[in-house]
């Protein structure tokens, strides 16, 4: 390459140096602006309907609601996948539109489609809930709050009122919301034996109550010449007027509110609870804004926390849980790791240059290559996530490599006599086309990556522009500044090194490699026919699992179980949890706080010791006997869990939910006999009981009742009436809802509710149990369902197994070989990212192939000669295998991305030989003279640079620090597949060039009698 760049560089020092220090200075501003977060951001088209129907079945929401909006939304263009779930008075379905749509846009057009059919919907329904899923919408921390000085209604209002009104003033925060507690309400409980003397209703009364303690606007008037504001004042001041309420009988008669019920402000029915380390708690969960920082948000609400802390010091918060305290941790972790990094590739430089002048120059490379990268990155709108760290993790040894190549040719040149400036002036430029295409091979590799498509897309753009961005700094630092800093500041030799003949082991192996060629190409196949061996013998996964201490199980109450038997059941759990050495924390949380709340579930986080004895991963196995020991309940892992992918679930579907069920328990049983897992079990909840109405036909016909009424008379007498039908009480700080229903006694009484009045059509009342039918049946407490059919999943804890392998198992279960007809399994979870995974890796390695290819065909000038740079790639694969297998780690997410890296680094140690070779060709040099002159040149700059990479990786693959589980299985793999192809490359490319030559020599006379032949004259006018 002629441009000469490096040698403008050091002839005019002034402009180089300004250009870099003004890079610095905008990297350094960027690093400081640039958000840490636990991920990028990501928009994926996910949208939920949310529709809340009071004290309805699971199997009616699914019937009158679910479908309904199933059928609605899955004729909307793009949609990939539908799924729901069912259940007591709630439906939620989730809308997965195809990667590459417009969130905002798919949002839209659900609920346009929601509106189409809204119509279609109960009446009783609230308003639906259409909004946009956000990958951000997870909380960062979760506080627990205490008090023996207040009410568990007091304290929820504090938690409501006092602290999200506080921590909602935060910059970032998007959103505080309770966990546990109580909501504050009027309850008017009613008298059976009153209302069935006077005749009345529970739906009279709330009727009542809607229509009179209510303010609403009278209109406008001009009175005395001034212009009024008419307003109706009806609603009641206490909770005494509210008592003294007048309400009509409906013949002739009047009575009190008092006479027919008992007026009180308090609480309403509790449908969940909190509890940390077994004593009753109120928690809060804070969420951010998308484009803010986790640890600056997570900071700021501590600090507020304390503030409030010591404003009402009867009051006492503790941080439960934030992902914010371990995306901080991971991002110091990495930190350390590229400081160690840089340390340890210096030291290499410096063990094979013997010069600390030419080290520091080289080491210099790294932090001025990384800072600007940090300018770029802000300038682009990324964040400093898991995925951005993996990157600069993965670049630390690259960024020294091209100085390292610089330095060792013009040190080589000092050596032999040259002045520094001499030498860095010519050497520089000498290497400049090797430097380059290395850099772009590199860049290309990660290219491909950067614009994948579908889920791994989402996440991955960011980092192939991370590794690209942050190479090019590299390159623009080998080109310009090392040439400049070696020309002034390198000292001359102070005796001439002669060249060593080139003799030893290597010269040998080279030799005999050179005069057995099909004999060196053949062990080279074998080679890689091993690596295919050795990769199907490592065990497939998604992630890595992270021992961040933090396990989340998930609790599930027997049919029927009531608040009651769950907070038993919880409390018997924490208490052996608590027993155990390694444990910290336990928070729990059960059911929810809305009236429809299923009080049989709950979640429960287990907080390990920072100085623990074992791993997250080894607690959850020790901790599966324990969680079979507690009775009445189903405890499992929850599959999002903190300690990682613990998990292997199977879906199920079909339309058919007899044969579904079936087919479930077969698969469960089969499950249950592989020794791959243990805790094997159905996701959704066991069946409970219902108590179902039925209308008498003839006699509700004749009286003029519908089942409406019945289940209106039901509702307000069992449940209460839903929130939008209720009368209102305004505190002046919060409007309450009015509940009417029955006292609890009288509830759980089935001789109360066969009592209930029911009016007639002539005004008249008769007694429920007169018009309908009353019996118990069995219910689903929850229903799942996908693309409009129904799901079962099957859960099961890998027993020290990969996803892969446990995968694989299930496959060749009897059941799984013949599924039912109508029975199918959908591709979904865990395992289908996984499959894309590593078909969108496979195509990026490809493109990226194929990238190299190409732009080694341009710098080169060459089809033929790019090739031989090609053939070493698959050298790498086996010391990458073998490493990975030798740690003990999967072929998994960090471990691909490292072997996509491997596509780059192992081209740059062909690129460095091949060009060296092609130009001492040109000088008239023989073709063995050339290759063996190459080897004997470069082997010094290849093996330092291998050696550079590989110690500036080991701090990562010694896997130290939090979150370092994620990026070991990258390290491991490079430095593998770095050790064997740089030591079969130096060896096998040889032999290639001369066959790859040779074939090109016999080539070319043949083509040349396909082509048409220039005459003088034209090479002329050319």
């Amino acid at each position: 390459m002629n441009v000469q760049i490096s040698a403008w560089a050091i002839r005019n020092p002034i402009p180089v140096a300004v250009l870099f220090i003004a890079l610095m200075i905008a990297g350094m501003a960027g690093y400081r602006s640039l958000p840490i977060k636990l991920y990028p951001d990501v928009s994926f088209p996910i949208v939920q309907v949310t529709v809340t129907l009071s004290g309805a079945a699971a199997s009616e929401v699914e019937t009158q609601i679910t479908r309904e909006v199933e059928a609605a939304v899955s004729n909307v263009a793009g949609v990939d996948h539908v799924q729901s779930s069912v259940s007591q008075g709630l439906s939620s379905t989730t809308v997965e539109f195809e990667i590459g749509e417009d969130p905002q846009k798919a949002t839209d057009e659900v609920r346009s489609a929601i509106d189409r059919i809204r119509g279609n919907l109960p009446r009783g329904i609230e308003e639906p809930i259409v909004q946009r899923f956000d990958v951000d919408s997870a909380p960062i921390v979760t506080y627990a709050v205490a008090t023996d000085s207040l009410s568990d209604v007091e304290l929820s209002w504090f938690v409501d009122d006092t602290v999200a009104r506080r921590l909602i003033t935060e910059q970032g925060v998007a959103q505080v919301t309770r966990v546990g507690g109580v909501e504050r309400e009027i309850n008017v409980t009613l008298d059976p034996d009153r209302l069935e003397a006077l005749g009345l209703t529970a739906p009279q009364v709330n009727n009542a109550l809607r229509g009179a303690s209510t303010d609403v606007p009278g209109g406008r008037s001009e009175i005395g010449n001034r212009e009024q504001t008419v307003r109706v004042l009806g609603a009641a001041e206490t909770t005494a007027g509210l008592s003294d309420m007048v309400i009509s009988t409906g013949n002739g008669r009047e009575v009190r509110l008092s006479d027919v019920a008992t007026v009180a402000s308090g609480a309403a029915e509790r449908r969940g609870f909190a509890a940390l380390d077994g004593r009753s708690v109120v928690g809060f969960q804070v969420k951010k804004t998308k484009s803010s920082s986790d640890v600056a948000v997570a900071k700021a609400v501590e600090q507020a926390t304390a503030e409030l802390a010591k404003a009402y010091p009867q009051v006492k918060f503790e941080r439960i849980v934030s992902t914010a305290s371990s995306t901080q941790n991971s991002f110091s972790a990495t930190l350390d790791a590229l400081i160690e990094g840089m340390v340890l590739a210096a030291l290499v430089v410096f063990i094979f240059l013997r010069n600390w002048r030419a080290t520091v120059i080289a080491a210099l490379a790294m932090p001025i290559s990384l800072i600007p990268t940090f300018a770029a990155m802000s300038y682009m709108g990324f964040s400093l996530n898991m995925i951005t760290l993996l990157a600069l993790t993965l670049v630390i040894g690259i960024l020294v490599d091209d100085a390292i190549v610089e330095i060792e040719n013009i040190q080589k040149r000092i050596e032999a006599g040259q002045s520094p400036y001499k030498a860095a002036l010519f050497g520089a430029d000498e290497i400049g086309l090797a430097v380059v295409a290395t850099t772009l091979t590199i860049v290309v590799v990660f290219l491909p990556v950067s614009l994948m498509g579908g889920f791994a897309g989402q996440f991955f753009k960011e980092f192939g522009f991370t590794v690209a961005l942050s190479v090019l700094f590299s390159l623009l630092v080998a080109r310009l500044l090392t040439p400049l800093l070696a020309a002034y500041f390198l000292k001359p030799a102070t005796r001439i090194h002669q060249p060593k003949p080139f003799t030893g082991f290597y010269r040998r192996a080279l030799d005999f490699a050179l005069a057995h060629r099909w004999l060196s190409l053949g062990c080279g196949g074998a080679l890689l026919a091993g690596s295919v061996l050795l990769a199907a013998m490592l065990p497939a996964g998604f992630s890595p699992p992270q021992d961040n201490g933090i396990v989340e199980l998930t609790l599930e109450g027997a049919p029927g179980a009531t608040l009651a038997d769950m907070r038993r059941s919880s409390e018997t759990l924490t208490s052996k949890l608590k027993a155990l050495a390694d444990v910290e924390t336990v928070f729990t949380t059960v059911g929810s706080g809305s009236s429809d709340g299923d009080v049989r579930s709950g979640r429960v986080t287990v907080l390990l010791k920072e100085d623990r004895a074992v791993t997250t991963q080894v607690f959850q196995v020790d901790l599966k006997p324990l969680l079979l020991s507690i009775a009445d309940v189903r405890l499992g892992f929850a599959a999002s869990g903190g300690g990682g992918s613990s998990t292997v679930q199977v879906l199920l579907a079909s339309e058919d939910a007899d044969l579904l069920s079936e087919t479930a328990l077969t698969l469960e049983r089969q499950m249950r006999g592989l020794a791959q897992l243990s805790n094997v079990h159905q996701v959704t909840p066991r069946p409970g009981s219902e108590l179902i109405i039925s209308p008498k036909p003839a006699e509700a016909a004749r009286l003029g009742v519908t089942a409406e009424t019945l289940g209106s008379i039901t509702r307000v007498a069992t449940l209460g009436d839903v929130d939008a039908n209720t009368a209102k009480f305004n505190t002046g700080e919060q409007r309450l809802p009015i509940r009417v229903r029955l006292p609890g006694d009288a509830r759980a009484d089935l001789d109360t509710l066969r009592n209930l009045r029911v009016p007639t059509a002539s005004g008249a009342s008769v007694p429920l149990s007169a018009v309908a039918d009353i019996r118990f049946q069995p219910g689903a407490a929850r229903i799942d369902r996908f693309d409009r059919k129904r799901r079962a999943t099957i859960e099961g804890q890998l027993n020290g197994v990969s996803l892969g392998d446990a995968d694989q198992a299930i496959k060749q279960l009897p059941i799984m070989q013949a599924l039912p007809e109508g029975v199918s399994q959908p591709a979904y979870g865990q395992s289908e990212n996984m499959a894309e995974l590593f078909g969108s890796f496979g195509a990026a390695m490809l493109a990226g192939i194929g990238l190299i290819f190409a732009v080694l065909v341009l710098l080169f000038k060459s089809f033929f000669k790019p090739i031989t740079i090609l053939a070493a790639l698959p050298l790498s694969l086996a010391g990458a295998f073998f490493g990975l297998l030798v740690a003990g780690s999967e072929l998994d997410l960090p471990a691909l991305i490292g072997l996509l890296m491997l596509m780059g680094l192992a081209a740059k140690n062909s690129i460095l030989l091949v060009e060296f070779a092609i130009e001492l060709e040109r000088t008239g040099v023989s073709q063995k003279d050339a290759l063996i002159r190459a080897c004997r040149e470069r082997s010094r700059p290849i093996v330092m640079t291998t050696v550079a990479m590989a110690a500036g990786m080991l701090p990562t693959a010694l896997a130290l620090g939090e979150g370092s589980e994620f990026r070991a299985p990258m390290a491991i793999a490079v430095i593998g597949g770095l050790i064997s192809s740089t030591l079969l490359s130096l060896v096998l490319v040889p032999v290639v060039y001369e066959l790859i030559d040779d074939f090109e020599m016999w080539l070319k006379p043949k083509l040349a009698k396909l082509v048409v032949p220039r005459t003088d004259q034209e090479e002329v006018d050319a």
